[in-house]
């Protein structure tokens, strides 16, 4: 049985497909009475322990709703727009064949063989790529909503939203603000702005490398939402860009989660794009990153503690087993969020809370 049998998320099938039918799952939902509780205070609510999955792969509040019942606290909602936007073709999803990335060297590309599947869901890496859908304003506040009703006590469910970039740097600004202020209208416990999705134009998904930009978009967004506590997430960087990006940004949000997938080529055997023409470059994940995941956060606790700064660390990368989880804790993370290994072991939280 290959780790593909395991998944939540049939790569084999487009993301209509799965935001439809998933997440797949033939099992029992476990006892969670049991399981390990370390409480926190989140922004106001009792979260019962601080692990969660980020935006990438909750569709929709069927998912939120399911990975609530698998153990896991803090629940985004897939990135959001102020208007329907399409999803990239399938497929969406590859296996990559990887060493563990150097953080210090990070590869001009990796292969994705036809065919390959990981032998363990400890190691799993894949690209993916998306291009940050949504549906429109509409539906997915009504089931935002939903998803803030259904989810276990001890539970929060997060907003995550992106701008659509339209040609000019204040229109891009003020549609962040507005799919913010969609978001605090549902009820959520945080906004979370996505400045660093891989898989769209650089007008939106590399917003993180400006700082003026970030920070002229965060401060007008926090004018607009106020007492919601706003989250910005960032992709990988270290050293100078790191510091000159949370020095820009930390008074105008309450929390930094990163990082996004690593963005580089992905080809196969034979040199040709993986993920088809037009979509050479595309994010990285899993296993393969968690070095990258470690330094950032080490990195982004040690600027926090330079700064005299309060803001909550929310790490992701690599997590695909308990050591993975509890390596970011020690750099400095307040809270944990794992993507690619929950989605191939939706049992993960049960592993890291026993």
């Amino acid at each position: 049985m290959g780790v593909k049998e395991f998944a939540t998320y049939d790569i084999d099938k487009d993301y209509y497909e799965n935001f439809e039918n998933g997440p797949k799952f033939s099992g029992n939902f476990p006892n969670l009475g049991s399981l390990k509780k370390e409480s926190f205070d989140f922004f106001g609510k009792s979260i019962d322990f601080p692990l969660g999955i980020p935006a990438g792969l909750l569709l929709n509040s069927r998912w939120i709703d399911f990975y609530s019942k698998m153990g896991f606290s803090l629940l985004v909602y897939k990135t959001v727009r102020t208007r329907k936007h399409p999803s990239h073709p399938h497929p969406n999803c590859l296996f990559v064949k990887s060493e563990m990335l150097d953080p210090f060297n990070l590869p001009y590309q990796l292969v994705a063989p036809v065919g390959y599947e990981p032998s363990s869901v400890r190691e799993v890496t894949i690209t993916n790529s998306f291009g940050m859908p949504s549906m429109d304003p509409d539906w997915w506040q009504e089931d935002m909503e939903k998803a803030t009703i259904a989810v276990r006590e001890g539970c929060a469910v997060l907003g995550s939203g992106v701008g659509t970039y339209q040609g000019t740097r204040w229109e891009l600004i003020r549609d962040f603000v507005t799919v913010a202020s969609m978001i605090k209208e549902t009820g959520v416990s945080a906004v979370i702005l996505n400045l660093s999705c891989p898989n769209v134009g650089d007008g939106e998904g590399l917003i993180y490398t400006d700082s003026e930009l970030s920070k002229d978009i965060l401060r007008e967004v926090k004018k607009a939402i106020r007492d919601m506590p706003l989250i910005v997430k960032v992709g990988f960087m270290f050293g100078k860009p790191l510091y000159e990006f949370v020095r820009s940004v930390a008074k105008y949000v309450e929390g930094i989660s990163g990082i996004n997938s690593i963005q580089t080529r992905v080809v196969t055997e034979e040199g040709l794009p993986a993920l088809g023409k037009g979509r050479e470059k595309s994010g990285v994940c899993g296993w393969a990153i968690r070095e990258c995941a470690k330094l950032f956060t080490k990195e982004l606790y040690s600027i926090r503690q330079k700064l005299k700064a309060e803001f909550l660390i929310m790490s992701c990368g690599g997590v695909t087993d308990s050591n993975s989880f509890y390596d970011l804790i020690e750099s400095g993370a307040d809270v944990v969020l794992s993507c690619t290994g929950a989605m191939f072991n939706p049992f993960l939280a049960l592993e890291i809370r026993k």
